[in-house]
């Protein structure tokens, strides 16, 4: 006669199993009430269409839908982002590559995450009257605005140099960005090397396009997203923000239109000034060789022009962190 099995310990056996498979589920899911119930993530971002991505993560719900509060906390320009991460006022910030490059001679506490966006045309030579300096050898004489110790000089040190015009007597009237434009207006400089918006500003005031030169491709601007290494942020949610603005640039992508509309909201900016210069952004995550070159090259130019010591240069590979972008990647391709 066939034995007749235990109900008793076929119970215990069932809830056993059951009890596994849960755990087993739940250890693959990401903790959500954990997630939600962790302090916000604070993010110091440039009031700019550069940040583009932050702004729509933040509007769209990219940052809730990854489990992660979010607070962006708004600057002008990513030198303050940048102080304000040191300081520990915030927990990342958006720069730009350069002022990744200067600080790099006075610490190596922060790393670069990724890249978020790209432009080969947001940096140019600017005037009232640009007919007047189409030929480069009418530059002499001229007095040039520019920021000092930033992306605005080392343009225009670029140039000079591409074109082989070093030598040309040119008078620099180092200026803060704000007092740029005025001092254009005002005649106090002939020339400006700035960045946008200050090309559509100046494009308003005028009937013609303020650009000296077509310089498109001769200097490659990127924000960036910096943490510092010692940082309270666990790797999962880190990799949970990089989600976030990649299913933001991949909304980018495919509404253009949406996009700048509510950037023009956020920003309080006409939609006329974003369509200026749309086209020149390339929004995507990535750390390329062509980042990591343009920063060697920028170092090199501020340490030929004494703006930097020699003795504090380091390997940038130092404060680039491949691994987390690279794992994102994978997971990401289901590998």
């Amino acid at each position: 006669m066939a034995r007749v099995p235990n109900m008793r310990v076929l119970g215990i056996f069932f809830v056993s199993i059951l009890s596994y498979v849960v755990a087993c589920d739940h250890a693959t899911k990401p903790n959500t009430k954990a997630a939600k119930s962790a302090p916000p993530i604070t993010i110091a971002v440039s009031n700019t269409p550069l940040s583009a991505p932050f702004f729509i993560a933040e509007k769209m719900g990219y940052f809730t839908e990854n489990n992660l509060k979010v607070e962006l906390v708004r600057f002008d320009g990513g030198v303050k982002c940048f102080d304000a991460l040191i300081n520990k006022e915030v927990d990342f910030a958006t720069a730009s590559e350069t002022v990744v490059m200067f600080n790099s001679f006075q610490r190596t506490d922060f790393s670069v995450l990724a890249s978020f966006v790209e432009s080969d045309n947001d940096v140019k030579l600017l005037s009232l009257t640009p007919e007047k300096y189409r030929q480069f050898d009418h530059l002499a004489g001229a007095r040039l605005g520019i920021i000092k110790g930033s992306a605005s000089e080392f343009f225009l040190d670029s140039l000079l140099i591409m074109y082989n015009k070093t030598h040309l007597p040119i008078t620099r009237v180092y200026l803060t960005s704000t007092q740029l434009m005025p001092a254009l207006l005002d005649n106090q400089v002939d020339i400006i090397s700035a960045w946008e918006p200050l090309g559509y500003n100046i494009s308003e005031q005028i009937e013609q396009s303020p650009e000296i030169i077509n310089s498109r491709g001769l200097y490659h601007l990127s924000f960036n997203l910096i943490g510092l290494k010692q940082s309270k942020v666990d790797t999962n949610r880190k990799l949970a923000l990089l989600k976030a603005i990649s299913d933001a640039t991949i909304y980018i992508h495919k509404h253009p239109k949406q996009s700048q509309e509510l950037l023009s909201q956020v920003l309080e900016i006409p939609s006329s000034q974003l369509e200026y210069s749309w086209a020149d952004y390339t929004f995507r995550l990535s750390l390329s060789n062509a980042l990591f070159s343009n920063i060697q090259t920028q170092s090199q130019w501020a340490i030929d022009n004494q703006l930097v010591p020699k003795e504090n240069r380091v390997d940038f590979r130092q404060i680039f962190d491949r691994q987390l972008l690279e794992t994102f990647n994978n997971k990401e391709a289901g590998w």
